[in-house]
């Protein structure tokens, strides 16, 4: 049977554990792995604030459904290197570089929330490498969609429009995130909490979602705030490349009453994607992929995509 994303294939990691790759010029990133370390690999961009610790949300789902689920840390989060000059089309040189040491050739991506710039850039940087493009809850290019900031605005999400007036206050703010979620967490919760749907919150009381929650945003600032705002900088302005550009199959999924990223970035993005597959999710929120009913209906798709025999036979077979 043809595997495209196998090749040389590395010793099997220990679910969630750091990994650690040196790149050329003294950087370091930081990956981790969950699922099946021997089944189809998507590389999954994480929120910011987020880190590879949010890969623990998928395992279960990637696990049963054969799905190799590798997070990186982006510069200055978690445990990778800061990177002062990055920008969205450097992380598509990480991702291959990790994809090279792991001995794979082709894979899916896939983001939620910041990390939906992320895999579309992928898309459009090294698209002879991917096989599957699914984004959740997605910012859009703001350097084409000129209302951007005042949706999110609108939403009290005052970052990008805070940024735009000046960088050293939006360090302030990130700081004082921090620093809430370092030493008064049940604070920081409610912040968030502030922000969320009732679908959003009855997924937050489960304890064990809670605490993976908690575990990644606290690995976010691990090494500080310049990271987490570099990141977001790079995101709120232009892209460096048009949505029109990218001419994979991308699948988009949305939920209706998110609060965090209003469903028009999906619509923009629907609309400016030549090969768009748009999904809303009506009484969705944020935190729709932590549902395990989204989780399964995602790997599914992606195994479609990556092992479409397989698939087949297991139709065949039920």
């Amino acid at each position: 049977m043809n595997m495209p994303w196998r090749r040389n294939v590395s010793p099997l990691p220990a679910t969630g554990a750091l990994n650690l790759l040196q790149l050329p010029g003294q950087r370091t990133l930081a990956y981790g792995e969950w699922g099946d370390p021997a089944g189809v690999p998507v590389f999954y961009a994480h929120g910011a604030p987020g880190s590879r610790l949010e890969g623990a949300f998928f395992h279960d789902a990637a696990q049963a459904a054969g799905i190799r689920w590798i997070v990186i840390d982006r510069p200055g989060m978690g445990a990778s290197s800061l990177a002062n000059n990055y920008t969205l089309l450097d992380y598509p040189r990480d991702v291959s570089a990790v994809a090279d040491a792991l001995g794979i050739d082709q894979f899916a991506v896939s983001g939620w929330s910041s990390g939906g710039a992320y895999a579309l850039t992928c898309a459009f940087e090294i698209p002879k490498r991917i096989a599957f493009v699914a984004v959740m809850a997605s910012y859009t290019n703001f350097g084409e969609m000129s209302v951007a900031k005042d949706l999110l605005w609108r939403n009290e999400q005052r970052g990008p429009k805070i940024a735009e007036v000046s960088t050293g206050l939006f360090r302030t703010l990130l700081s004082l995130l921090r620093l809430t979620e370092r030493y008064s967490p049940k604070l920081y919760l409610k912040f968030i909490e502030s922000s969320s749907t009732e679908q959003d919150l009855a997924l937050l009381r489960d304890a064990g979602v809670l605490e993976r929650f908690m575990n990644n945003q606290r690995e976010a600032f691990n090494q500080g705030v310049q990271g987490v705002m570099l990141d977001l900088l790079a995101q709120y302005r232009h892209w460096g490349f048009s949505l029109s550009e990218i001419h994979l199959p991308t699948h988009i999924y949305q939920g209706v009453k998110d609060r965090f990223v209003p469903w028009r970035f999906a619509q923009h993005l629907a609309d400016n994607l030549p090969l768009a597959d748009l999904r809303m999710i009506t009484d969705a929120g944020h935190m729709f992929p932590l549902e395990a009913d989204f989780q399964r209906e995602l790997m599914s798709a992606i195994r479609r995509y990556l092992a479409p025999s397989e698939t087949s036979d297991a139709r065949k077979q039920a």
